[in-house]
C-alpha cells in the first residue's frame, strides 16, 4: 500500500514556490510549501516528505539552520535536502554541503534541471525507504517465525502473529480463521483487535472471498469491496462493517487449505503491492506450519493420554458410580453422572421421576435424546464442561416440553461430571406471565399523555415515560439510574416538592392531590410550567419511592394568551364600531350648521367692498368654517382609535391618524397674518 512520494518546498518566494509546486504536480509529485525556515521546520517534524527543495537565504531562519536543525533530528536525519541558493562560488557549495545538503542548485536555474534532480532524489530516497522497510519486514518474519517454531501454545502465538501482521500492514485487523474439512464453517481463532477471541463459529457460505481462496488456493486482494462483484451476494452485510479493502491468503497444509490469514481495512486501499502480498504470504505459510505442528502434537498427547488412562477410566467408573449412589438416591433434586462425551453413568430416582425415564433405560445413554430437537441447551452444556466453566445455568427443554434449569460440577478425581436437575417450567411459566404483566404497565405508563417520573427514596430515577421524554427534551436511556430527580427541577425545587409530600396541607400526607403551579427544566435548562400531583409508594407499610405526575401547561397557556389576544381585540372591534356610529352621527349633525355659517360668510363676503374693515373679519369666519368642515369630515371617517398627548396626563383622539388616508388635504394650521 503506496501514497504519492511528496516534497516540500522552502523559499521566501511566493512566485518561486507556486513555479516549483505547478511543474512538480504536473509530474504526479505531491507539493508542500513553506515561506521560512521555522514554518519549513513545523512542517518537516509534523510529517517529513520524502524530499526538500531549500531555499538558503531566508527570513526569521536561513537554509543553513535548517540543515543543521534536520540533520540533528535522528527523525529525519535521513532526509533528501537539495538547497537553491543566489549566492554564487566554490565556498557556498562547499558549506551547504558539509551542513548536510545532499545536492545544490544554484538559481536562476532551469525547471527541467530541477525536475530532473528532484526526481532523481526520490528515486533514492524511494529506494532507501524500500531497503528500510525491506529490513524491517525481515526482522519481524525472523521474530514471527521464532515465535511459531519456539512454543506449542498456539492460541497465543496466533493473536501475537496477527497483531504484528497488522501492525506492519497498516490494517485495522488482522485474523486467522481455520477451516473444516468439509469447507462450509470456519473458526476465528485469533484477532489483532480483540485478544480475547479464541473460537468463534462462521459459516463460510456468507464470506464469498474465504471460498474462493479455497477454490483457488491463491490470495485474494479486493481494493475495493464495494464495487467488486464477488460482494455482491453478501454486500448488505459487508456494509453493516464499515470493511472498504481485504486481503486473504491461503495457509497451506501439503494440498489442502486449512485456513487463511484475513486483513481487514476501513480504507480503501490505493494499491497492495508486491511487498505486501510477498510479506503475508510467507506469514501464512509459516502460520500454517506452526498450527498443522501444534495439531499433531496435541493428537498425539491426546492420543496417548488416552491410551494410558482407558484402563483407570473404565475401573474407576464403577467406583465412582458405587461411591456416590448413596448420597444421589438420597439427594432432593434429580442428579445425574455423565461421561465427557455426555454418556450417562448414573441417575437417581428423583431425577427418573423428573424426565419420566428409567434408569436403566437411560445409563449409558447419551444424555441429549432427552432434548427437544431445535434445544440448543446441551452442545451449550458441554462447551461449558469442557471449558471448566461450571458457574452458569444452562436451560434444557426435555421433548416432553417440561423445562429443567441445569446446574454442574465436575467430579473429583474422575473425567465425569455431576448435573443437578430442577423443573422450572411453572416457575418460568410465572416469570413470563410476571414480565408480561410488567410489559403491559410499562405500555399504560408510557401511553398516558401526561409525564410520569418514579424515584427511589434516594432520588435516583426509575421511571421516566414517553411523555416525560417529551416534556424534559431527554431519552429514558440518559436519565433512568443515570440523573437525579434534583436536576429535573429549579433550584431547590425538588426538596420543596418533598416537603409539600411531608405536609397535610395538599391531599394528606405523602401525597399530593391538589395540582400545584410548578416549573421544572428541560434539558436545555429552559424552564417549563406544568400541573404536578405527587405521592410516595409504600409497600408493605415501607417507603419504597415517589411518583410524580406532570402535565405540561405550555399549550394551555399559549391558548389563554390566543384567548386574551381574541377578546382584546373584539374589544378594541367593539371600540371602534362605537367610534365610528358615533363620529358619523356628530358628522352629520355638525354638517348642517357648518353650511348655513359657510354659506352666510361667504354672501358676506361678496356683499363687502375690498376695502371694508370687515372684510377681514368675513374672510377669518369663512376659512374657520371651512377648516371646521374639514374636521367634520375626518371625524365622519375615523378607522382607528390613535390619541395623542394633550393636557397634563390626558390623551386625545388623533384625528389625523385615525381617519382614512383616502381624504385629500390636511388641516391647515396656518397664523393669522393680522
Amino acid at each position: 500500500m503506496s501514497v504519492a512520494q511528496r516534497v516540500l518546498v522552502v523559499d521566501d518566494e511566493r512566485l518561486i514556490r507556486e513555479m516549483l509546486s505547478r511543474a512538480l504536480g504536473a509530474k504526479g509529485i505531491e507539493v508542500d510549501t513553506a515561506a521560512d525556515g521555522v514554518e519549513a521546520l513545523e512542517r518537516i517534524r509534523g510529517a517529513p516528505p520524502d524530499l526538500v527543495l531549500l531555499d538558503l537565504m531566508m527570513p526569521k531562519m536561513d537554509g543553513f539552520d535548517v540543515l543543521e536543525a534536520v540533520r540533528a533530528d535522528p527523525d529525519t536525519r535521513s532526509l533528501q535536502m537539495i538547497v537553491l541558493t543566489a549566492r554564487g562560488g566554490q565556498e557556498v557549495l562547499q558549506e551547504a554541503l558539509e551542513a548536510g545538503a545532499d545536492d545544490y542548485i544554484a538559481k536562476p536555474f532551469h525547471l527541467g534541471e530541477v525536475l530532473a534532480r528532484v526526481q532523481a532524489h526520490l528515486r533514492i530516497a524511494a529506494y532507501a525507504a524500500q531497503r528500510e522497510q525491506q529490513r524491517r519486514d525481515d526482522r519481524t518474519l525472523l521474530d514471527i517465525s521464532h515465535r511459531l517454531t519456539g512454543r506449542l501454545d498456539v492460541q497465543t502465538i496466533l493473536q501475537d502473529v496477527a497483531g504484528m501482521v497488522a501492525e506492519v500492514l497498516h490494517t485495522e485487523r488482522c485474523s486467522v480463521v481455520l477451516v473444516e474439512q468439509d469447507e462450509q464453517v470456519g473458526r476465528v481463532v485469533a484477532a489483532s483487535d480483540d485478544a480475547g477471541l479464541t473460537d468463534r463459529e462462521i459459516a463460510l457460505e456468507g464470506y464469498p472471498e474465504i471460498r474462493r481462496v479455497l477454490e483457488t488456493r491463491q490470495p485474494v486482494i479486493v481494493a475495493d469491496v464495494t464495487a467488486d462483484p464477488l460482494f455482491d451476494p453478501v454486500k448488505d452485510q459487508v456494509a453493516r462493517l464499515s470493511v472498504r479493502s481485504c486481503a486473504l491468503f491461503p495457509m497451506m497444509e501439503g494440498d489442502r487449505c486449512i485456513g487463511v490469514l484475513f486483513l481487514r481495512s476501513a480504507q480503501a486501499w490505493e494499491r497492495f503491492g508486491e511487498r505486501e502480498t510477498s510479506f503475508g504470504q510467507i506469514v501464512a505459510n509459516a502460520t500454517a506450519v506452526a498450527v498443522s505442528n501444534a495439531r499433531l502434537f496435541s493428537a498425539l498427547k491426546a492420543e496417548s493420554t488416552r491410551i494410558s488412562h482407558a484402563r483407570a477410566v473404565v475401573e474407576q467408573r464403577l467406583r465412582t458410580v458405587q461411591r456416590y449412589e448413596d448420597f444421589f438416591e438420597n439427594s432432593a433434586d434429580g442428579m445425574f453422572i455423565i461421561d465427557a462425551r455426555g454418556r450417562v453413568l448414573f441417575m437417581n430416582r428423583p431425577a427418573e421421576i423428573i424426565i419420566g425415564v428409567g434408569r436403566a433405560e437411560m445409563v449409558g445413554r447419551d444424555f441429549r435424546t432427552l432434548c427437544a430437537g431445535d434445544c440448543s441447551g446441551p452442545a451449550e452444556l458441554l462447551r461449558l464442561l469442557h471449558a471448566g466453566d461450571f458457574s452458569r445455568r444452562v436451560d434444557l427443554r426435555l421433548a416432553n416440553a417440561r423445562l429443567l434449569s441445569i446446574s454442574a460440577a465436575r467430579v473429583p478425581g474422575d473425567e465425569a461430571y455431576s448435573l443437578t436437575l430442577r423443573d422450572v417450567t411453572e416457575e418460568r411459566r410465572l416469570a413470563d406471565q410476571l414480565a408480561e404483566a410488567r410489559d403491559f404497565l410499562q405500555s399504560l405508563v408510557d401511553a398516558t399523555p401526561d409525564a410520569v417520573v418514579a424515584t427511589d427514596l434516594a432520588g435516583n430515577v426509575r421511571v421516566f415515560n414517553k411523555a416525560a421524554e417529551r416534556l424534559f427534551g431527554r431519552g429514558a436511556e440518559d436519565v433512568v439510574g443515570k440523573l437525579h430527580v434534583s436536576a429535573l427541577y429549579l433550584e431547590g425545587g425538588a426538596a420543596e416538592v418533598m416537603a409539600l409530600l411531608r405536609s397535610d396541607e395538599h391531599g394528606g400526607r405523602n401525597r399530593i392531590t391538589t395540582p400545584l403551579r410548578r416549573e421544572v427544566l428541560d434539558a436545555g435548562g429552559r424552564a417549563i410550567p406544568v400541573l404536578m400531583t405527587a405521592s410516595v409508594v409504600q409497600v408493605d407499610g415501607r417507603e419504597v419511592a415517589t411518583v410524580g405526575i406532570l402535565r405540561d401547561l405550555r399549550d394551555r397557556i399559549a391558548m389563554e394568551a390566543q384567548l386574551n389576544e381574541t377578546q382584546e381585540r373584539l374589544q378594541e372591534s367593539e371600540k371602534m364600531a362605537l367610534l365610528a356610529e358615533l363620529a358619523g352621527a356628530m358628522a352629520h349633525e355638525l354638517n348642517q350648521p357648518l353650511t348655513s355659517v359657510m354659506g352666510y360668510a361667504e354672501l358676506l363676503q361678496r356683499r363687502l367692498a375690498e376695502d371694508d374693515p370687515n372684510q377681514r373679519p368675513a374672510r377669518t369666519i369663512h376659512r374657520e368654517a371651512e377648516r371646521m368642515a374639514t374636521i367634520v369630515r375626518r371625524i365622519g371617517r375615523l378607522t382607528r382609535y390613535e390619541t395623542k398627548p394633550y393636557v397634563g396626563d390626558a390623551r386625545i383622539i388623533d384625528l389625523e391618524a385615525s381617519a382614512d388616508d383616502s381624504i385629500d388635504g390636511r388641516l391647515d394650521d396656518e397664523d393669522d397674518d393680522d
